[in-house]
């Protein structure tokens, strides 16, 4: 009850200024957002799920997401859309095959003998550990930084104005 109660709070109620509708079509197109994020069944499934993300994160949790995804990841953080209290680990994760090969995603389950994991491919992808050269763990998002010559502050704006009206409703 106490996490749905600060995640409730944490999302504003006040409108950000810019366009939903521009929002949208920037999460869907230019930004790529999709690819990564679902939003009501709709994109990728790398990232986390974003349809209550207005609900549960601030704006300035949003705007420093989308500009520096290295900065914080969620470490310690519970899925605001699941009832029960997961934590969210989005870190980089690299399974390095005997042969070499490298498949870089994020881990969805790791225990002492195998190592499930979601590759920048969009695919599942399942190793035993003693069949791994190594398997890296990097503190940085997959996530790329948008910074202002890739998303202007108008476009910022009218994402943010988009994510913030996400609120699971």
């Amino acid at each position: 009850m106490v996490a749905y109660l600060v995640s409730v709070s944490a999302g504003t109620k006040t409108p950000v200024v810019g366009d939903s509708a521009k929002g949208e079509g920037i999460f869907f197109g230019k930004g790529g957002c999709a690819q990564c994020h679902m939003v009501k069944g709709r994109g990728g499934r790398l990232g986390p799920e974003l349809t209550r993300v207005g609900a549960a994160r601030s704006v300035a949790y949003l705007t420093e997401s989308i500009r520096e995804p290295d900065k914080s990841l969620s470490l310690g953080m519970t899925d605001p859309n699941n009832h029960y209290v997961y934590p969210l680990e989005y870190e980089t994760v690299t399974a390095v095959t005997r042969e070499g090969q490298r498949v870089i995603g994020v881990a969805k389950n790791e225990d002492t003998f195998s190592l499930q994991l979601l590759g920048q491919d969009g695919n599942l992808h399942l190793f035993l550990k003693k069949d791994l050269r190594e398997v890296l763990h990097e503190r940085r998002s997959l996530m790329p930084a948008y910074s202002e010559s890739v998303l202007s502050r108008e476009e910022l704006q009218s994402l943010l104005a988009y994510l913030t009206s996400l609120r699971g409703e």
